[in-house]
């Protein structure tokens, strides 16, 4: 047997030893992130909590850190899929899927940034919903071209919006940044950003760039309903176009 084979092989029976699989290893990691979150997140500590060395992880997971981290984004994605829509209007599943997602990743808020921001969490792992996206958008008339660019349209539009409604408050999180912060918005100048003054009791600290608190602690629900029947409607719009263009 080659030294190659034998350390697989020595992998394989610490890993049977402790009864660890890669479902234990994705749901450690997952609590890791939830509990520090994504910067955080270190394979090291992952291995010591599970008590093996980072070279069982990544033989269970794949080589990489990378490898991980797809199997994260395909366990938060895993039910995005409802039978109970599957045979329904196209917008009625692709709106059933994007509530899901975005009631999935707040169950886990500090796994936003690994899911919509970096292309680790990228994988063959998360061909069930982008699958079943795809599908809803061929039957609504979009075709090649126009079909990549409904699929990038959407999924840009809708898991941009969950990203950075979740998006990680500074590293201290501390009471005085956001007293600090607070208190700058509430200071904005009316001679020089008079339509932002006169809506501040509406959008302090409820829109995205005037804000001391993410998504966890403030509700984006209307927000988030607006932005789907937008997109929605917009690509209705668009596939009728396609479909029946102007002679």
């Amino acid at each position: 047997m080659s030294e190659q084979l034998k350390a697989k092989s020595g992998l394989r029976g610490r890993a049977a030893r402790v009864g660890l699989d890669k479902q234990q290893i994705v749901a450690a990691a997952i609590q890791q992130i939830d509990q520090r979150g994504l910067a955080a997140f270190s394979m090291r500590e992952l291995a010591r909590t599970l008590k093996v060395s980072p070279a069982v992880i990544y033989w269970h997971v794949g080589g990489l850190q990378e490898d991980l981290f797809a199997e994260i984004s395909a366990v938060i994605t895993a039910n995005l899929t409802d039978d109970t829509t599957s045979g329904a209007d196209w917008k009625v599943r692709l709106r059933s899927v994007f509530m899901r997602y975005r009631q999935l990743v707040h169950q886990h808020p500090r796994v936003a940034p690994l899911l919509g921001a970096q292309m680790k969490s990228n994988g063959v792992a998360n061909l069930a919903w982008v699958e079943t996206v795809l599908s809803a958008l061929t039957q609504a008339g979009f075709q090649g071209e126009a079909l990549r660019d409904a699929f990038n349209a959407l999924i840009g539009g809708l898991a941009g919006f969950v990203t950075m409604e979740l998006a990680p408050p500074p590293a201290d999180d501390s009471n005085d940044w956001q007293q600090g912060f607070a208190k700058r918005v509430a200071d904005i100048d009316p001679l020089h950003f008079p339509y932002t003054h006169a809506v501040l009791p509406m959008i302090s600290n409820r829109i995205f760039v005037l804000r001391w608190q993410n998504g966890i602690d403030v509700s984006y629900d209307s927000s988030f309903e607006l932005l789907l029947n937008i997109i929605i409607d917009g690509l209705a719009q668009r596939a009728q176009q396609l479909n029946n263009p102007p002679e």
